[in-house]
């Protein structure tokens, strides 16, 4: 029963290893894959301000389209929809890029979904917008 528990504990720490994808927010995306300034704060000017959201999976990405939603998240813990942005990308890339404006302060979530297959989520972050 041991050796059935502790096989079956194997295959889910590898199964999770491998579908890891980290979403980072960004100032700039570098050519060589790496996210330049990252941050969860940013602070933008009052006519708005453009935030890189990089994609990273050692493993390769294992999609040909990523859809970014974003929320706007209210003081109670509401999730308000803000915008989509959907983004062509190869299966065996290690990382991908996009970039998005924001023009108001607050608390957004980005959930970041595989069009490739049902829609299923990849990965998500919050970042905070504030205003000069």
């Amino acid at each position: 029963m041991k050796r059935t528990l502790l096989s079956i504990l194997c295959v889910f720490v590898t199964l999770c290893g491998i579908a890891q994808t980290n979403l980072k927010f960004c100032v700039e995306a570098g050519k060589d894959g790496n996210c330049k300034s990252k941050s969860s704060d940013f602070t933008i000017s009052s006519a708005g301000g453009t935030i890189t959201f990089m994609l990273k999976n050692e493993r390769g990405l294992g999609t040909t389209k990523v859809v970014y939603k974003i929320f706007r998240l209210g003081e109670d813990g509401s999730e308000n929809f803000n915008n989509t942005i959907e983004q062509d990308v190869q299966q065996n890339w290690n990382y991908a890029w996009e970039e998005a404006v924001f023009y108001d302060p607050g608390t957004y979530k980005v959930m970041v979904y595989d069009q490739s297959d049902h829609g299923d989520l990849i990965c998500m972050g919050i970042l905070k917008i504030f205003t000069q």
